[in-house]
């Protein structure tokens, strides 16, 4: 399923201020409720007293007259306020009787012998009581106050809290989507200029008008442009250069076969014959040698490094090599490692770069000459050392020793010109540094110093 941001970004925005103002709802009606309560609490208090005031005096002389033959009812048929009837008092005296009542008095049974504040249920609702008592002259004073009241005011300010919320919301999410909609144009714009471009073109995005939010998103696809227009570049030049290298060696194949075709001896022909295998060993080798280096572009950083002892793949290496160097009457010698040998890489690429350059030490070592490779331990990591007795790297060829089919003139060797180059390869995929030294006794030989990383 799509995530889409605008969608996103409405529904978290949405459900935020939703929380928001349910907690702010939440709040004004708890505190609406407290404010009323004590509103309405202090009115029906100062009501009493007020009557008490007023009524005092009468009541005292009719209690003591005996003036209590009928109960005197306050008429509200005159127009009034709408809650007029949801407020009432009554007088009693001391024996419970009513004297002086409102026309809405409810009939409350109030049994308690208590003055202040208390909450009675009548038939027509549950009622909130002030009742003041004049104990010296012996009569009772009750303003009540139906809840329905109260509760009408608490809704009448939640519903004004509320409604602008639920105008508000509507047009608030519409905002943000249009401001999220007119935020995104760049990208739209870019995602159709990346939908249009030609597949050959791999320039970096124009990145002036991105948004800072998704920048680093567009730098790493900008890294990743590059990468892959420097691995596609290396990809064309490796095919034109492996095309070319392998057209000499079949052309000599093909050449030979047709000199074996038309040997009127069996002589020639076993020479020509000889030749094409020969030519076919060679070309094997330039085939193996490419698929390496193709095998090490894609695999190698993808698979997980782990611990190798670096020694013990030099000793296998010497010893499958050791042939070779008797064949060509080249000392092969392993020295003894010096320090700790261990480190993080991968067993098949270090077998090929080690392989790779004690081969090319024997290779262009001459007959009576010598071979060494020794591992040791410095400040800067594992040092793999390779030192020949060999004619040594001409100046001119320094630079370029480690370019794809590269082979250095007058040195009678053959082979792919790509030993090198996975070499570098493999020391690049394990961090490492390589360092090549020419001069050794009187001006001859190499030394390749390879420095892996510390674990």
């Amino acid at each position: 399923m799509t995530q889409s941001i605008r969608l996103r970004l409405v529904f978290f925005i949405g459900s935020l201020m939703l929380l928001a103002w349910g907690g702010i709802t939440a709040s004004s009606i708890y505190s609406a409720r407290k404010e009323v309560r004590e509103l309405f609490d202090a009115q029906l208090a100062q009501s009493a007293r007020v009557l008490h005031a007023l009524i005092q005096r009468e009541m005292e002389e009719a209690l003591v007259e005996g003036k209590n033959e009928s109960v005197i009812v306050l008429d509200v048929s005159a127009p009034g306020r709408f809650y007029e009837s949801k407020i009432s008092f009554m007088v009693r005296d001391k024996d419970g009787k009513a004297w002086f009542m409102s026309q809405q008095a409810p009939d409350l049974d109030i049994t308690e012998d208590t003055t202040g504040f208390i909450d009675v249920t009548a038939v027509d609702g549950k009622w909130r009581v002030f009742m003041m008592r004049d104990r010296a002259i012996g009569f009772t004073i009750e303003v009540a106050q139906n809840y329905h009241i109260r509760k009408e005011l608490i809704m009448e300010i939640t519903r004004q809290v509320f409604w602008p919320f639920i105008i508000v919301l509507p047009l608030l999410m519409l905002m943000i989507w249009i401001g999220a909609s007119r935020s995104l144009r760049p990208l739209e714009a870019i995602a159709d200029e990346v939908r249009y471009r030609n597949p050959q073109n791999l320039e970096q995005i124009d990145v002036a008008r991105v948004p800072a939010e998704v920048l680093p998103l567009f730098a790493s696809l900008n890294t990743l442009l590059s990468r892959l227009q420097k691995a596609i570049s290396n990809e064309r030049g490796f095919t034109s250069d492996a095309a070319h290298e392998l057209r000499t060696p079949l052309a000599g194949i093909k050449a030979q076969a047709q000199v074996a075709l038309r040997a009127s001896d069996e002589k020639e022909k076993d020479a020509a014959i000889r030749h094409i295998i020969i030519g076919i060993d060679n070309t094997t080798h330039l085939v193996r040698q490419m698929l390496m280096l193709a095998r090490l572009d894609p695999d190698i950083p993808n698979r997980k490094f782990i611990e190798q002892d670096l020694m013990r793949i030099l000793t296998e290496v010497a010893a499958d090599v050791a042939s070779l160097a008797m064949e060509k009457h080249v000392d092969l010698e392993v020295l003894q490692a010096t320090g700790e040998t261990k480190i993080e890489g991968q067993a098949e690429a270090l077998s090929v770069l080690v392989r790779n350059l004690i081969d090319n030490a024997v290779r262009y070592t001459p007959a009576g000459g010598w071979v060494k490779a020794g591992i040791s331990r410095t400040p800067d990591g594992v040092v793999l050392k390779i030192m020949d007795s060999g004619p040594g790297i001409a100046e001119e060829d320094k630079d370029r020793v480690f370019d794809r089919f590269y082979r250095g003139l007058g040195t009678g060797q053959t082979g792919s010109g790509l030993g090198l180059s996975i070499v570098q390869r493999v020391v690049d995929l394990h961090n490492a540094t390589i360092e090549f030294q020419t001069g050794m006794g009187e001006g001859k030989g190499v030394t390749v110093e390879v420095t892996f990383p510390s674990k």
